[in-house]
């Protein structure tokens, strides 16, 4: 007994995760379904207990919650992410059907059972079952989902296998009917397998009777069997021709009006019953038919310049009705008159002959209508007109004609394109009409100068031959260090000036012709500032490019220049170096100065946010400091506390120091200018900074001669240049810092009268800088 009970024991712990299994996913199919048929509230409810099952795993936990959350958020948005069905049944031997998805956006087939396929192609599923290789039943799910915000799924239910399947074809008339099987989910598919028996078959369409046979099936239709049925309409249709009295045309197609519903008689897209989609009234069919319900109609049409026409009309279910419009056009009346010279002439009213001028009474459709007049030597000052006729009223029109002259027009060489008053008319040789008034006449030929001529013709009836003389051109490239410049090529001046190229942006292939002589080159910024000007010669067509650098200016980002002479290397001491008698025993000299980020006052006038002038001494020779009234602080070299005087910078910031530059380009890369520069070196002794520096006022006049290049630039200045009330301003080391200033410091004067001076230099700026601000005068 004990044994028995063992064993019992035994079998059921192994049997029982698999009970749990079963139960759990009983409840979750069933939760499923319940899904599927939009029973929300229950399937969460199912889903809970499910969650409760005995052995449950986490697993089947987390698949509980998913679908609960998919219950969850399809009651939220329910219309998001629909299914025509959510349910198909299919034979054992297999089946195709579609379903019709309506989604908020971009849906995919996420999951289907391996016995499946399914995808997707434009707004349908496609699912196609696979022949049940198994004796039993089979039950699968297909997931469709919404990017991640919506799931939606279709339960497959397939029979069992049967010894007999007998394919079938059911045809409707209309196609693409919902056809159900044996109470089946219906399908659009026309191809279906069944099994031997009876099957009832019910045909459903929108707008269409329901059809309800039965269909016996035995061995004899084993090979296949094929149906056909015709679907009754349960509505009207009427057919409108609409078309205009003898003679006439639409401007614009007519709109019909069928009770107040408007129809659009040409739609981009026609509709077709032998779609899967609801009827819709008052729409446009295929074989130009219109459904409607049954009952009393009021057809009324409509277009623009034609009296609108309206009948009745009773709409009968299963009956078309073809009916007709004739629209009569609504007219006016149209009088030519002569203004002056056009008696006689013959009159077209839209390319039709109605007369000779003057006539009266043209009866027209109102709306725009094309005038022409036609004389012999005489023409009218537009090739056409456009007259509106209005509804029961005479339109007048007065024409005025002009005689002309004939132009024939030769060329050399031949065939050169000819455009008057900016059209183009032909090539030569040409013969043109031309009328009264001064005309503007353009020639032009690949590799040839343009020839533009202005001409006023005579009017005496004559045919006036000119021969036109092109001059061969060739390809010049213009460029320059900037784009977008406007470009002028140019000869002479004055009323002697030719232009030759006018308006086009750098980098700019222009043709002109060869010349001996140079020709006058322009640049514009913004087509009104000049930003450069030159000459250049070209007669060699190899010789065939022009590369400029403008006149644009930048700040500079640092300058410096060295003295070559004249306070530079070679110099002379430039400062007195003996103080009350005493000999201090060093001389230094004037090495060069620095400025840092000069900027652009006005054109021509500069000042640097900082600048320096740099003095180094003439000898190895030790400073001695003399001492003071008293005979303190007078050190030598090695005594305590001593500090030898090296390199004297002097310093001088924005406003205190200036620059003005007048001048021009000799070359495409080189400036020469007049410089004038004034540089105020301020003592710094009494602002409490114990530094040895210089100071004085520094003046200079002279000449600049400096490069155009981008970013950095060489320049020469030579001229005249003087410092007034220099001084050198020494710290005494060891002082006591409670003695007077005037002990903490000695002043020696800076020995520099006027004396000419050569310098050289570089400017650094930006990507656009070409070198120095100047204002220029040639």
């Amino acid at each position: 007994m004990r044994k028995l009970i063992l064993l019992l024991l035994v079998v059921f712990l192994a049997t029982a995760p698999a009970y749990a299994q079963k139960s759990f996913d009983m409840r979750y199919n069933e939760a499923v379904e319940y899904y599927t048929s939009k029973q929300f509230d229950k399937a969460i409810k199912v889903l809970d207990a499910a969650k409760k099952s005995p052995g449950v795993t986490k697993e089947q936990i987390t698949k509980a919650n998913k679908l609960k959350n998919q219950c969850l958020a399809s009651k939220q948005k329910l219309s998001d992410l629909n299914l025509s069905k959510e349910a198909i049944f299919a034979p054992g031997s297999g089946a195709k059907d579609s379903i019709y998805v309506t989604a908020g956006k971009a849906w995919e087939v996420t999951a289907s059972p391996d016995w499946c396929n399914a995808w997707s192609e434009a707004d349908v599923l496609f699912i196609e079952v696979l022949p049940n290789e198994d004796r039993a039943p089979k039950k699968g799910i297909i997931e469709v989902t919404m990017g991640k915000e919506r799931t939606a799924y279709v339960v497959v239910n397939q029979e069992k296998r049967l010894d007999i399947n007998c394919p079938v074809r059911i045809q409707t008339s209309p196609e693409r009917a919902m056809i159900t099987v044996d109470n089946n989910p219906g399908m659009l598919s026309e191809d279906f397998v069944l099994g031997e028996g009876k099957h009832r078959i019910r045909i459903e369409k929108s707008g269409f009777e329901r059809k309800d046979t039965t269909i016996v099936l035995g061995l004899a239709e084993a090979e296949g069997v094929s149906y056909k049925f015709k679907l009754k309409p349960l509505f009207a249709t009427v057919s409108v021709n609409v078309k205009p009295a003898e003679g006439y045309s639409f401007d614009e197609y007519p709109t019909l009006d069928i009770s107040g519903n408007e129809v659009n008689l040409r739609p981009s897209n026609i509709k077709s019953f032998d779609v899967d989609q609801e009827l819709s009234y008052y729409s446009l069919y295929e074989g130009d038919l219109i459904p409607l319900r049954p009952g009393q109609y009021i057809l009324k049409v409509t277009a623009k310049g034609f009296v609108p026409e309206k009948k009745n009309i009773t709409a009968v279910d299963g009956m078309n009705q073809v009916v007709e419009f004739v629209m009569d056009p609504i007219c006016g009346r149209l009088a030519v008159s002569d203004e002056e010279n056009a008696a006689g002439a013959v009159v077209f009213v839209d390319e039709k002959e109605v007369g000779t001028v003057p006539i009266s009474g043209i009866t027209l459709q109102t709306g725009r209508h094309t005038l022409r007049v036609v004389k012999p030597g005489f023409v009218t000052d537009a090739d056409s007109y456009e007259v509106d006729v209005e509804e029961d009223k005479i339109t007048e029109y007065k024409v005025s004609m002009q005689q002309y002259s004939e132009y024939l027009f030769n060329s050399e060489p031949a065939y050169c394109k000819v455009y008057m008053d900016g059209e183009y008319a032909g090539t030569t040789p040409i013969k043109l009409i031309v009328r009264e008034g001064e005309h503007n006449f353009r020639f032009e030929k690949n590799g040839f100068f343009p020839i533009v001529k202005n001409i006023k013709p005579a009017l005496d009836g004559e045919v006036h031959t000119m021969d036109i003389v092109m001059e061969n051109s060739y390809p010049l490239l213009v460029s320059a260090d900037k784009d977008s410049l406007s470009v002028e090529i140019s000869k002479g001046r004055g009323k002697e000036k030719v232009v030759y190229a006018s308006g086009v942006k750098t980098p700019a292939s222009v043709l002109i012709p060869l010349s001996s002589s140079p020709y006058n080159l322009e640049l514009f910024q913004y087509d009104t500032k000049r930003v450069y000007k030159g000459r250049f010669k070209f007669n060699d067509e190899a010789h065939n490019e022009v590369n400029v650098l403008s006149w644009e200016d930048g700040n500079a980002f640092i300058a410096a220049n060295i003295y070559v002479l004249g306070g530079g290397i070679d110099a002379k001491p430039c400062f007195a170096n003996e103080f009350n008698g005493t000999k201090v025993g060093k001389n230094f000299f004037r090495f060069g100065d620095v400025s840092l980020s000069k900027m652009k006052i006005v054109n021509g006038l500069t000042t640097s946010m900082a600048k320096a002038a740099f003095f180094f001494p003439t000898t190895s020779a030790h400073f001695e400091y003399p001492p003071i009234a008293s005979g303190k602080y007078g050190l030598k070299y090695g005594d305590d506390k001593y500090a030898d005087v090296g390199m004297l910078p002097a310093f001088s910031v924005v406003f205190i120091n200036e620059e003005f530059r007048v001048g021009g380009a000799v070359l495409p890369f080189l400036d020469v200018d007049a410089l004038a520069t004034y540089t105020w070196y301020p003592n710094l002794a009494f602002t409490g900074v114990k530094l040895n520096h210089m100071s004085g006022h520094d003046i200079f006049f002279g000449a600049e001669a400096s490069t155009r290049f981008q970013i950095i630039n060489a320049n020469i200045k030579m001229g005249l240049q003087t410092v007034i009330n220099g001084k050198a301003n020494i710290f005494r080391p060891g002082v006591d810092s409670q003695a007077a200033k005037e002990d903490q410091w000695i002043h020696l004067d800076y020995n520099m009268p006027m004396q000419f001076v050569i310098t050289a230099g570089f400017t650094l700026g930006g990507r656009t800088s070409r070198g120095q601000n100047i204002l220029r005068v040639f």
